[in-house]
């Protein structure tokens, strides 16, 4: 049923679980996503007596619920930054929906001016103004 050596995630709003064999960071960053199992932990929740996490209302692991490629995503560290600050946002792939390159442009944005012009930019001039060079 579940492979034990996967991470599954839960989206809160669509109940769509998905599964990669690694952790993803993406996922872990978005709020309306939660850690449903990490490899191993599942074994010390039994053990300890706590119950597994329910699973969502309906699982759909095929591709149209998966919102990362099937590998993991490549770290940049100049776009990361040295990993002192702790609210530091991975720059998207360029493949990522718009939604993504918003959040990482407000992330990144100087003021609240910059800020309210993301929305109106389309996800190219976001990309070409926000570091796609990747």
């Amino acid at each position: 049923m579940s492979d034990e050596n996967e991470f599954v995630y839960r989206n809160e709003n669509t109940g769509d679980v998905v599964r990669y064999p690694y952790r993803s960071e993406r996922l872990e960053m978005l709020p309306n996503w939660e850690t449903l199992q990490e490899p191993g932990v599942e074994d010390d929740k039994e053990a300890d007596g706590d119950p597994p996490a329910p699973p969502g209302p309906t699982q759909h692991p095929g591709p149209a619920t998966n919102p990362e490629p099937d590998t993991p995503p490549v770290t940049d560290p100049a776009a990361t930054g040295d990993g002192d600050d702790p609210e530091a946002v991975e720059r998207p792939a360029r493949s990522a929906h718009k939604a993504d390159w918003a959040a990482y442009a407000r992330a990144q944005s100087q003021d609240s001016d910059e800020e309210a012009a993301i929305d109106s930019l389309t996800k190219d001039e976001l990309i070409k103004q926000y570091g796609g060079d990747s």
